[in-house]
């Protein structure tokens, strides 16, 4: 738990995020956090922690920005980071954690003078950053993206405005089964995502540096060995992608003996059903719900690159719980309303 301010018993709010956070778009932040010389800078870290109404971010979303101006990140579409630098370097110098709030509601911008047109008033929480302390925010991110482990993000408010309660799970790690020319854009695409991303084939010769060098990891792994030797988690997804049926078979009689909760076959459905076939006694009725065959959403995808949009986009879809559905036929709001929930805590 971070406290930017020691509370007594009183009763203040808890806003708690509706949805599971994330953190595949804290990369940049961490990376920016552990390039920073602090014997030479100063650094602040802004997060949306209350939203009433429609807002372009959600609670979560965080920026990171330094004494010299630069930032990393997003709090706004762009309105508000401006503003938040200049209250940035106050906190910086004061060492005092500072909770802004942002109306957007007004069409005119009378507050800001920055036209915003969302409607929403937002929450933003601007904290010094100490490098010293193993218990700053980045720190604790940082160590989520590395354990791959959820975790219950505890955030005191300053002055009792309350407590914001995040749940933050570790990014999506995809894992590559088979290293041929149309797994390059699939690796490629994952990784702008922010996703962990791991190739592996029996064959050394196709894990080739110059066409994965964006993958955190690359393994010439025999078929019987898989369950050993790649890391597989409650947050993975695996793409059979070798064009090779036989490795396929064996890949997904391994994969079935999992936890795996996305395993996609590349391929007509003909050729799935027949893979499905030949490892009929590991498929159970719990398997239909993690299967995926023709994998990829139907987007008209014709070459390689389009392919691997279909590919993480049906991934996204499973992991977030959506229905991958335009937006257009949706009757209710893109993103379930914040919960604010008042209640009386102790935390002497």
């Amino acid at each position: 738990m971070m406290n930017s301010s020691k509370l007594g018993n009183s009763s203040f709010i808890i806003h708690r995020s509706s949805f599971k956070n994330v953190i595949n778009e804290f990369q940049q932040l961490i990376q920016a956090y552990r390039k920073t010389d602090f014997s030479q800078r100063k650094a602040a870290l802004a997060t949306v922690v209350g939203l009433s109404g429609s807002g372009y971010r959600r609670p979560g979303a965080r920026m990171y920005i330094t004494d010299d101006g630069q930032w990393i990140g997003a709090i706004s579409g762009g309105c508000l980071e401006g503003d938040a630098l200049r209250k940035a370097r106050e906190v910086m110098q004061t060492r005092q954690a500072r909770l802004v709030t942002y109306d957007t509601s007004n069409p005119e911008g009378e507050n800001f003078g920055i036209g915003l047109g969302c409607n929403g008033v937002l929450d933003v929480l601007i904290q010094a950053i100490d490098p010293e302390d193993s218990e700053n925010p980045l720190e604790t991110l940082d160590r989520v993206m590395q354990e791959r482990r959820p975790l219950r993000f505890e955030t005191t408010l300053p002055d009792g405005a309350g407590i914001f309660v995040e749940e933050l799970k570790p990014d999506i790690q995809l894992l590559v089964f088979g290293g041929g020319y149309d797994a390059v854009p699939l690796v490629q695409l994952a990784k702008q995502l922010g996703w962990r991303v791991v190739v592996t084939d029996d064959c050394v010769a196709h894990l080739q540096p110059r066409r994965f060098g964006v993958a955190d990891e690359m393994l010439a792994v025999q078929r019987d060995d898989i369950r050993q030797q790649i890391p597989i988690d409650a947050y993975s997804a695996a793409v059979l992608i070798s064009h090779n049926f036989k490795y396929d078979r064996s890949v997904l009689r391994e994969l079935l003996q999992t936890n795996i909760p996305y395993i996609g076959l590349l391929g007509p459905k003909k050729r799935g059903d027949a893979l499905l076939d030949e490892v009929s006694d590991l498929v159970t009725t719990r398997d239909e719900k993690r299967l995926f065959w023709p994998i990829g959403l139907d987007v008209g995808a014709d070459n390689p690159p389009e392919i691997a949009l279909s590919i993480l986009a049906e991934i996204q879809a499973v992991f977030r719980k959506t229905s991958a559905q335009p937006l257009k036929f949706k009757n209710a709001p893109i993103h379930q309303p914040v919960q604010s929930i008042s209640t009386s805590v102790d935390l002497n």
